[in-house]
């Protein structure tokens, strides 16, 4: 999968986190005791980071341009 590719896979585990933040009473409050509440968001914060990681991961592996 190209860089381009998993940069756009990342940006949209993103956005449909982000959404769900935005709609999710217990996501937007959060615990005082620091446990998840809500196991949607729970899901979608790990697989927006998986997908980040991936991302970063190509973008480290792929060849730099020269530069002059």
């Amino acid at each position: 999968m190209s860089t381009a590719e998993l940069d756009a896979r990342a940006t949209q585990a993103y956005t449909t986190y982000v959404s769900h933040l935005h709609t999710c009473h217990p996501c937007q409050h959060g615990d005082p005791t620091g446990s998840d509440d809500c196991p949607t968001g729970t899901r979608l914060r790990e697989a927006w980071k998986t997908a980040r990681n991936a991302s970063l991961r190509a973008r480290r592996a792929a060849p730099h341009p020269a530069t002059t």
